[in-house]
């Protein structure tokens, strides 16, 4: 009945569902470029991005094709409203990967009524009426018409105030990736492209098939690499930061903070098996990491035992071909809900591996560690010493202050937790020569500048989720330059140099190790 009442032409509907996009899904793109422009600019702004969603919806104007690009474009749009809106989170195609590889304990932490309100009104509503709604389709001949009429408005608005937007747009590159639903379907597509690109090779790339072992006297070493998420350098007590973060490791005169640290990518995807790779950050892809032998391989054939244990959302890749255990699914108490753990559960029979069969060892803990917005979840009730805290994945119900205590809660524990595998260790020295490395994959927004999590591009991130803490501890006969380390906790260093780093601390002889490029060699 509805249908028989209501018929629509292709072209107005177009026009009536672009209006609701810039009225009521482009709030953050209009609140970030209004104080820097004059209205006749924000006008044309407006008009530029009209006419391109215009020509895409012409495009589609068929009848098989435009109510599902109409009906995909409202999804887009209402998911990167509430990103944008709640976390001024911005769609790349870094972020799409990342989100696409996110696992059911991180989405379920991204779950809340407000997200269900953001679907409901600005998907679920829009597309029932679109869906109701019977729509005339025009003849080929108007299409192109309204295409030809559409593209003759962008550029002329484009030649009246071209040497403008060339200016505003080469200063404020980040505003962009807030026009909604344009840029999110653009980081799809190109995310797409870039996936399935022919014509790379596939062909797995061994760095080295022989890599040697320098002859060292003396007990076998025992590394443990502690991979903290989302884990910031700002918040660090060993850093400078006024709270007392890390109470155990600052009573330690052993404990050496490298103050100046940057992550190679603001997300997982990317920064773990960057900083696992031999590619430094500007010549680093997925697919080359992928297809390419990373340092746990080398450390592997040059006979050192690697174990890799995971609490986060995978290696991604970097593990393959190592023993790994993982512990997402775990139910062991008192560290496991039966949804999902705290990262003690880590050192659980960790023991056993130290213990048996006496050898050059590393091994890797992946700590979920801060991962957010669920910050309150990440630790155990007695380490919530800073209050009050925000008990929400909502984090517009809280305060700035009670974001910032549950996150400073984390890292007191994972001072703790980095204070145990430390006692761990020198347990066993009469057995090893011990150290350990704690490392973030990454940095977090905790709302400066209205910015929340992580993974924006890395040209336009905020040093929050690019510096990160580096710490490094070891047993006092662990062969190492503890003169240089003193010396360098100010040099800035980068993911760039783990893969060297690792190489260097067990003497790893190979074509792959670049010694300009291990922190600790002077």
């Amino acid at each position: 009945m509805f249908q028989r009442r209501v018929m629509v032409d292709a072209p107005v509907l177009s026009c009536l569902v672009i209006l609701s996009f810039l009225a009521f899904y482009n709030s953050s793109f209009w609140a970030k470029t209004y104080p820097l422009v004059t209205w006749p600019y924000l006008i044309a702004v407006g008009l530029i991005a009209a006419c391109i969603m215009f020509g895409a919806f012409t495009i589609a104007t068929t009848k098989y094709t435009y109510k599902p690009f109409v009906i995909f474009a409202f999804f887009v749009a209402a998911l990167s409203s509430y990103a944008m809106d709640n976390y001024g989170y911005i769609i790349s195609p870094e972020a799409i990967k990342n989100i696409l590889q996110t696992d059911a304990h991180e989405s379920y932490d991204l779950m809340s009524w407000r997200l269900a309100g953001y679907i409901v009104v600005y998907f679920l509503a829009p597309s029932l009426l679109v869906l109701l709604i019977k729509v005339r389709y025009p003849s080929f001949k108007i299409v192109a018409l309204n295409f030809i009429l559409c593209a003759i408005l962008a550029f002329g608005n484009i030649l009246l105030f071209g040497r403008y937007f060339s200016t505003f747009f080469r200063n404020h590159k980040q505003i962009k990736y807030f026009v909604n639903p344009i840029r999110p379907i653009y980081s799809a597509i190109k995310y797409t492209v870039i996936t399935l690109q022919p014509g790379v090779a596939r062909e797995f790339l061994e760095l080295d098939s022989n890599p040697s072992r320098v002859a060292t006297a003396g007990k076998p070493k025992l590394v443990v690499l502690v991979v903290g998420e989302s884990d910031r350098a700002k918040n660090q007590q060993l850093n400078g930061y006024q709270r007392a973060t890390n109470p155990l490791l600052s009573t330690r005169s052993d404990v050496y903070s490298f103050n100046n640290f940057y992550a190679c990518g603001t997300d997982t995807t990317i920064s773990v098996p960057c900083m696992f790779s031999v590619y430094k950050r500007e010549d680093y892809t997925d697919r080359k990491a992928l297809y390419t032998e990373n340092v746990l391989d080398l450390l592997q054939k040059s006979k050192v035992q690697v174990l890799w244990r995971d609490n986060d959302s995978g290696c991604k890749d970097v593990c393959n071909r190592v023993e790994t255990q993982d512990f997402t699914e775990a139910d062991i108490k008192p560290f496991c809900n039966g949804f999902e753990c705290h990262d003690e559960v880590l050192l659980h029979n960790l023991q056993h591996h130290l213990d048996t069969n006496v050898q050059d060892k590393l091994i890797v803990l992946h700590k979920k560690g801060n991962h957010g917005p669920a910050y309150y979840k990440r630790y155990p009730d007695k380490f919530a010493q800073f209050t009050p805290t925000c008990n929400t994945n909502e984090l517009h119900k809280c305060s700035d202050e009670e974001i910032i205590n549950t996150y400073d809660n984390i890292i007191l524990y994972t001072d703790f937790f980095l204070d145990r595998v430390i006692n761990h260790l020198e347990t066993r020295n009469d057995k090893y020569q011990t150290a350990l490395i704690y490392v973030s994959d990454h940095g977090e927004s905790l709302g400066e500048k209205g910015i929340y999590l992580h993974a924006m591009p890395y040209w336009v991130a905020p040093k929050e989720q690019i510096h990160v803490p580096f710490f490094f501890w070891s047993s006092p006969d662990f062969a190492v330059d503890r003169a240089r380390l003193s010396a360098i906790q100010d040099k800035e260093f980068s993911h760039d140099h783990i893969f060297h780093t690792l190489l260097g601390l067990f003497g790893v002889q190979t074509v792959a190790y670049s010694q300009e490029l291990d922190m600790f060699v002077s």
